[in-house]
């Protein structure tokens, strides 16, 4: 019985400490992954959600550099998660804009044009 509830209890434990541990150091890889001076999201463990440019990377922990010319020392174990953040294109947003108001502008000149001419050409 003492072996069942002591085997039982390991088990507990390594359920509740292996992701906390695996989520560490996969942070770290995270972070060390990302090339230096990329815009990322980091999550530190009070909660607290910081943004800014990946700087130099220690064996401890990575410097915060924000555009405000403060930076900020990090530690792996304070952080719970990162992302990078990716500056979106908006080029196919402003190529659709321009063809909508070409096409509201020729629609437009066709409109007057058959309004003041006719089906018939102009008299």
């Amino acid at each position: 019985m003492r072996q069942a509830l002591s085997f039982a209890l390991m088990l507990l434990m390594v359920t509740q400490l292996g992701p906390a541990a695996c989520g560490a150091d996969n942070v770290t890889s995270q972070i060390t992954g990302m090339p230096t001076g990329s815009n990322i999201e980091v999550r530190l463990k009070d909660k607290q959600t910081l943004r800014g440019a990946r700087g130099e990377v220690s064996g401890s922990g990575f410097t915060l550099m924000n555009t405000g010319g403060s930076d900020r020392q990090i530690a792996f174990a304070d952080v719970t998660s990162v992302k990078q953040l990716n500056k979106k294109s908006h080029t196919t947003r402003n190529v659709l804009i321009l063809v909508g108001i070409a096409v509201v502008v020729v629609v437009g000149a066709l409109a007057i044009y058959i309004k003041s001419c006719g089906p018939f050409g102009c008299k």
